[in-house]
């Protein structure tokens, strides 16, 4: 990870607290001990003055994260049943077996899922394209950008758990930062942006 102001400067970079934008220390300022970039310490010093409390994180709701999964999945969903007809329904319109390339593509389509939310969430600062949508963005119970690692072990369970959503969403109901399951093995929050 370079700073985006010094691209020479790779020794530690941190994420500013409010964009997500990498940044080497002489770019950073601390603020109640998370890291802001210029613009961003001005904000946060306005919002400060304000009486906003933008420290006090506010968690995105059930019904929201319902909404992003499910456009996610509609976005996952275009590309799958384009593969599947052009392997598997155009040949069996035509009388004919369904292409032996079927064998070889449905183990990797379903991990195409895995792969979109992993790389989106890993890259994207937390944010897939559903999430984006809905203007919810997941990050680290601190409010920090999540790390590569916690993007790919959140996917990872939500694959998992993908059969049991409504066990997955059980705890969102009963705590108060509405953790599921794939959460609190990650370390997740999942908050708006807005």
């Amino acid at each position: 990870m370079l700073c985006r102001n010094h691209i020479d400067v790779a020794e530690g970079v941190r994420r500013c607290a409010r964009c997500g934008t990498p940044f080497c220390p002489d770019c950073l300022v601390e603020l109640s001990g998370r890291p802001y970039c210029a613009t961003c310490k001005s904000e946060q010093l306005l919002d400060v003055r304000s009486g906003v409390d933008r420290a006090q994180m506010q968690y995105a709701g059930i019904l929201q994260r319902f909404a992003a999964i499910f456009l996610d999945g509609l976005l996952m969903a275009v590309p799958v049943y384009a593969i599947l007809a052009v392997v598997v329904f155009v040949p069996a319109m035509q009388g004919k077996q369904p292409s032996p390339l079927f064998n070889f593509i449905s183990v990797p389509l379903s991990f195409v899922s895995l792969l979109y939310e992993a790389l989106m969430l890993g890259h994207k600062n937390g944010q897939t394209l559903g999430k984006m949508a809905l203007k919810v963005r997941v990050v680290r119970p601190d409010g920090s950008p999540i790390s590569s690692g916690q993007a790919w072990g959140r996917s990872l369970m939500r694959m998992l758990l993908g059969c049991l959503v409504i066990v997955d969403f059980i705890p969102a109901f009963f705590t108060d930062e509405k953790t599921t399951l794939h959460d609190m093995v990650a370390g997740t929050r999942v908050v708006n942006t807005y």
